[in-house]
């Protein structure tokens, strides 16, 4: 018997694939879908699924969906917000909309939508000799239902430290013990050194950001994404997700599954396992399956886990890389 945490290890090695959740705008290189969260309403017994649709370097993120399903498996369109009204509620001209991150606020009942948001002055992240020139901060909007209409509530994290100047985004939110947390992409302007930085927050609104912390003591390496859930281990919240540190032809593809317990109050990363992730289905490219986006929920409606993964298609991909991959949300259970 196993106690405290479903053992992250369990759920990564118990995972079946279910299918297809949600397809790409078209199946042209370049076209994704994917980047987004997956939240279980238990009270309504209803499932909601994020993502950004992206056609080709011109037409990069261009609304955050809402997908809603009544299986678990079986997703359909709810609700969109488009970069056009994203521009209009932030006051700023949006060039792309990339991961986004839903869950509800245990204190009002409000569902909290995160947005990661390229605010540069120009479109230059779907040149890959210039990603690293564009800058990125993350966006909050507010709703009483997914499916209704969503509020400004201003730009929440943001890039103005000197580790995150050029990219506060890209962000697991989670609460665990009424606290919210956030691992998030942190760049700094001018740099393409990547690594996960740490946040905070009471409310989801008003943020503390701690830096950058350590993996096992020691300084992060050069390039380092995580993207996944954080979850309520019994000794203090527990990442679980995707583990990148390639960049193809200017993508952040992954290969690899991992856990690590968040210890925020020394600022380490604690390593529990890393697994190389092996396709269990053809829409896996069998060397980058995954480009970078996970979400792992646990589904007490059902009594099992779910995993999405935004995977990296063999077959219409032109090869892995940015602007020549085609990026579908696949399902995985296990438990």
């Amino acid at each position: 018997m196993w106690n405290g945490l479903y053992p992250p290890q369990r759920i990564f090695s118990g995972r079946e694939f279910r299918g297809v959740a949600l397809d790409p705008p078209d199946f042209e290189p370049g076209s994704w879908c994917g980047a987004g969260k997956l939240w279980v309403d238990e009270g309504s017994s209803r499932y909601w699924l994020t993502s950004r649709p992206r056609v080709g370097a011109e037409r990069r993120g261009y609304a955050a969906e809402i997908h809603l399903s009544e299986d678990g498996e079986d997703f359909e369109l709810s609700n969109r917000v488009t970069k056009e009204e994203v521009t209009r509620l932030a006051g700023v001209e949006v060039q792309s909309i990339e991961n986004q991150q839903l869950l509800q606020d245990p204190l009002t009942g409000d569902y909290h939508l995160y947005l990661s948001l390229d605010v540069y002055r120009a479109n230059v992240a779907g040149d890959s000799e210039r990603v690293y020139e564009s800058r990125w901060e993350t966006f909050l909007l507010t709703a009483d239902d997914p499916a209704g209409e969503w509020s400004p509530e201003g730009f929440v994290i943001r890039a103005d430290s000197s580790y995150d100047s050029g990219e506060a985004r890209d962000s697991t939110i989670d609460i665990v013990d009424g606290r919210y947390f956030a691992l998030y992409k942190a760049r700094r302007a001018g740099s393409d050194r990547v690594r996960m930085a740490l946040a905070t927050s009471a409310d989801g609104k008003r943020w503390r950001k701690l830096g950058v912390p350590g993996i096992d003591g020691r300084e992060q390496p050069g390039f380092f994404l995580l993207n996944g859930s954080i979850l309520a281990g019994s000794g203090g919240p527990i990442f679980a997700g995707i583990q990148t540190t390639d960049v193809v032809k200017g993508a952040a593809l992954s290969r690899r599954f991992a856990a690590y317990a968040i210890d925020y109050r020394s600022m380490n990363l604690e390593r529990i396992f890393v697994h190389r992730w092996k396709p269990g289905s053809r829409y896996e490219h069998p060397d980058y399956p995954i480009h970078t986006y996970c979400s792992i929920a646990r589904d007490q409606i059902s009594d099992r886990w779910l995993t999405v993964v935004e995977a990296v298609d063999p077959e219409r991909s032109r090869e892995p890389g940015l602007n020549l991959e085609v990026d579908r949300v696949l399902l995985y259970t296990s438990g």
